[in-house]
């Protein structure tokens, strides 16, 4: 598998679109794997940092309503 970016051989996929990217290319954000609320309903996040990520894609900050699935 090549990378998106410049061809070469990937080393990685990113976790958030799925594009393949070398470590050239390869950059790391965190990620959220789960949320759920702890002691006093107190809202909490299961996070993993340094994910691969290919600095192409853009994760959105918010969730994205889609009203035309139901």
């Amino acid at each position: 598998m090549q990378c998106w970016v410049c061809d070469h051989p990937a080393q990685a996929i990113c976790h958030f679109c799925g594009r393949a990217v070398c470590k050239d290319h390869a950059a790391k954000m965190p990620t959220f794997l789960c949320m759920y609320l702890g002691n006093n309903n107190t809202p909490k996040g299961l996070v993993v940092a340094d994910v691969i990520w290919c600095g192409i894609c853009q994760p959105q900050p918010e969730p994205i309503g889609m009203p035309e699935m139901f």
